[in-house]
């Protein structure tokens, strides 16, 4: 049997490929992005086999990304549209690098094209005003809840959001603890869905420990499941549940303007916690972050708002003149 080299056939080994190796919002980062080129390519060019696709071919692929009508939109012209080309380039390039490992190509139609990598997104933690109008939804959501079940979901809530300020959790890790994660007498708890499947410790401050204590009560009256987060009906609440949680208290609160959302709670932190320690190492460590380099963004941040300070009603007009 002549083996096949098709690209729709090919592109299925190399998602079942990237199943055995990394995780699943991984595995959709590289194959859609794979997918979406070979989809154009077979449209566009109508080449099926992938020892036809030359460089030229890729070439133009990032040609139509830079000047289709979703970039044409994008505000911020260059620097967004090379944004917007990189998640294609990434994948691309591991998709034919495969290719050449498993024996289907001799060389790479990628040799040569070079992207340079975006410019890490700025870093805008919420301001304590945006904090503080987010809890007054929570307290409003409180005392006027009137059943168990609503009242334990205002609790709940509650406890996402403050525990999402003051551990720094990613999404996923916050969404998927259990109960038997959780210490509040120690005020720590085990993240066991960290990035690329590290476990780890954190922990968490006083707020977010009666925050905790106040929600475990009500939920226990509820269910007995082990995951921690529950939904009115008394099944686990799932990652997209925690994300429209926070998405509803952003918009009641009247912040649908401010750029982010629940990663934003992570910035929040981890600016917070090295203004008030200084502690580089700590805060890499909470973060699960596998090198400083990942956690210097943060401290640049805080030392620009340290250098900022000088310019509190004075600027260097007016050193010049003194």
């Amino acid at each position: 049997m002549q083996e096949q080299t098709n690209l729709e056939w090919l592109l299925e080994g190399f998602k079942y490929d990237l199943e055995l190796t990394v995780r699943p919002k991984t595995v959709e980062y590289y194959y859609g992005g794979t997918q979406r080129f070979i989809k154009w390519i077979q449209n566009t060019l109508h080449l099926t086999e992938i020892e036809l696709i030359l460089k030229k071919h890729v070439q133009s692929f990032f040609h139509y990304l830079a000047n289709n009508h979703q970039t044409n939109d994008l505000k911020n012209g260059p620097r967004e549209i090379e944004r917007y080309r990189w998640p294609y380039y990434r994948a691309l390039r591991r998709f034919f690098d495969w290719a050449i490992t498993e024996g289907y190509l001799q060389s790479s139609p990628m040799s040569g094209i070079v992207l340079n990598a975006p410019p890490p997104a700025v870093i805008e933690p919420y301001h304590p005003e945006h904090i503080g109008t987010i809890l007054k939804v929570l307290d409003h959501d409180w005392k006027t809840a009137q059943t168990q079940r609503q009242k334990m979901l205002a609790a709940r809530n509650r406890a996402i959001f403050i525990l999402f300020l003051e551990s720094g959790l990613r999404l996923e890790e916050l969404a998927k603890l259990s109960i038997e994660d959780v210490n509040l007498e120690k005020q720590a708890l085990i993240v066991r869905f960290g990035k690329m499947g590290k476990s780890r410790l954190s922990g968490f401050g006083p707020h977010s420990k009666k925050a905790l204590w106040k929600y475990l009560r009500l939920r226990s009256q509820l269910t007995n499941i082990g995951g921690l987060w529950i939904t009115e009906e008394g099944s686990q609440l799932s990652v997209g549940g925690v994300q429209i949680t926070i998405r509803r208290l952003k918009k009641e609160a009247g912040l649908e303007h401010i750029r982010g959302s629940v990663h934003k709670l992570r910035h929040t932190f981890a600016t917070t916690y090295l203004k008030h320690t200084r502690d580089m190492k700590g805060c890499r460590i909470l973060l699960g972050h596998s090198t400083l380099a990942m956690t210097e963004r943060y401290t640049q941040f805080v030392e620009a708002e340290d250098a900022l300070k000088a310019f509190n009603e004075e600027g260097p007009l007016d050193w010049i003149n003194d």
